[in-house]
Formats: structure tokens, C-alpha cells, sequence
């Protein structure tokens, strides 16, 4: 069942009928694979895309099949401990749950590291939930953010409200211009995230990322930039930031007919 792999390219095999197909030295090599190469500092975002791994459908198509299955099939009882060991997975073409990972949307995190320049993305259902996850992810009760005040207003209801509310997560808000103004309000040793848009919506404001990352790394926060209105013009982490996240629903999209969103993020965040 391993993909059969030529210059970048992947030909997706057909899924087994009979017994599960693994062998112990494909399992480290295609481990790797998961996870595109990182990619040169400065490297532009079209051609990073354009030489990131591309796969073929599964017979044949020059675009990868959409795979619309919930659950994935395991023969043998000895596979489906292993999977849920955690010693075979998606990177090996091992799949259970598509809210866990599917292969359409796996590729697609493919795709989106590659051209955001991170290690690793991972899809979820909304923008919004991909902001949740991360600050979730980096704030506990009693948990303090700074953000641009010129955000999505999803995002600065969630700030304002909900985090405040039901998790203890107060937030400041700055405008991200004001460089004085955000170095004040970050506390070293209280301050975890320094949250603001690559390019905000609606109003267009370009945040200066390289100088806002060196001053909230200098005091030990962590720094999250939503790109959702400048991908392809912007490289958030490129320029400094830790975590990147998108609503899919806007540029990537294109049409306006998905919601989805995606976090992106380098070894240091877990």
C-alpha cells in the first residue's frame, strides 16, 4: 500500500484488500515524508508551493482523489494496536478517523506549510477554531494576550468575551503600529501570546512582523499572526512569527464557498 513516489511526485496505491502492508524500514523513511522539508528562509511562497510534494489520484488523475470516508479499514488486529500505539499513522498511509486525519485534508496541510514556510499545518473546521486551538493551546487561566485592536471582530469577540469569561484569559488590546504601545503592554513572565493580522480585516492596517516578533521574543511571548488576507504577499513565518493561522474561507478559498481553517507552526510550539 506505500505510494509510489518519483522526482516529488506521489502516485497514491490503492487501498488493500487483504492483509495491512507495512514493513519496518518503510515505516521510518515514510514517517518523514508527513511533513514537507523546510524551506529556505527567504524562499518564495510560489515557488515553495510549486516544489512541494504533489499527489496523483488514486487512478491516475492529475489531481489527488478526495477521500469522503469518516472511517478507514484495518485487517488485521495486530495494525489496528499499532495504529492506536501511535506507531503507525497517516505518515504511513494508516488511516482510522478523518476528525483525527484524512488524506485530502492532510495534503492540503501539505500544501499550506509549504507555502507558509512552517514544519507542519493542520486543517480544522473554521478559522475561528483554528484561533481557538492556538490560543487554548498557549494560554491557561489567568493566561494574559496583547492583539492589535484592529482584528476580525470573530476574533475580538472571542478575546473580549468568551476567553475572558469562561477561561480566565484577559487581553489587551494596542494598536500594533504604535510599536511603544505594544512593548509596554507585554509583561515578561505573564504576557504568553502577542496576537494581530499580517493585514487586518477590514481595514487593511500591515503590522511590520520582523520588528513586533524581536520585540515580544525579547520578552519571552509567544507571537501569532493570522495571514489570511496576505498569503502569497506575506510570509509571517518567514519574518518571525511562531504560529500562523488562516480562515481558508477568504483567499485560499477564493469563492467563498468553504469554511475552514488552518494553524501552522515550527518544533518549538507542541
Amino acid at each position: 500500500m506505500a505510494d509510489t513516489k518519483t522526482h516529488g511526485f506521489v502516485f497514491s496505491g490503492k487501498k488493500r484488500a487483504g492483509a495491512d502492508d507495512f514493513d519496518g524500514d518503510d515505516y521510518f523513511v515514510a514517517k518523514k515524508s508527513l511533513l514537507p522539508p523546510l524551506a529556505p528562509s527567504w524562499e518564495d511562497p510560489a515557488a515553495a508551493l510549486a516544489n512541494a510534494r504533489h499527489e496523483f489520484g488514486e487512478h491516475g488523475g492529475v489531481n489527488m482523489s478526495i477521500e469522503a470516508s469518516a472511517t478507514f479499514t484495518v485487517m488485521e488486529p495486530e495494525t489496528m494496536r499499532r495504529m492506536f500505539s501511535g506507531e503507525l499513522g497517516p505518515d504511513r498511509d494508516f488511516f482510522i478517523y478523518s476528525r483525527h486525519f484524512n488524506p485530502t485534508v492532510l495534503n492540503l496541510g501539505r500544501q499550506m506549510a509549504a507555502l507558509e514556510g512552517t514544519e507542519a499545518a493542520y486543517c480544522t473546521s473554521s478559522g475561528m477554531s483554528a484561533i481557538s486551538s492556538v490560543l487554548l493551546q498557549l494560554c491557561s487561566s489567568g493566561g494574559h494576550v496583547v492583539a492589535s485592536q484592529t482584528l476580525y471582530g470573530g476574533t475580538h469577540a472571542l478575546l473580549t468575551h468568551f476567553l475572558r469569561r469562561a477561561c480566565n484569559i484577559t487581553t489587551t488590546f494596542v494598536n500594533i503600529t504604535d510599536h511603544a504601545a505594544v512593548k509596554n503592554a507585554m509583561v515578561e513572565g505573564k504576557t504568553h501570546v502577542l496576537y494581530f493580522e499580517a493585514m487586518s480585516n477590514p481595514t487593511l492596517t500591515v503590522a511590520d512582523i520582523p520588528a513586533l516578533s524581536r520585540m515580544a521574543h525579547d520578552k519571552g511571548v509567544t507571537v501569532v499572526v493570522d495571514n489570511t488576507f496576505a498569503p502569497m504577499v506575506l510570509s509571517p513565518a518567514r519574518l518571525g512569527a511562531d504560529v500562523v493561522v488562516h480562515s481558508i474561507s477568504k483567499f485560499i478559498s477564493g469563492g467563498a464557498d468553504i469554511i475552514a481553517g488552518l494553524l501552522m507552526f515550527g518544533k518549538t510550539i507542541s
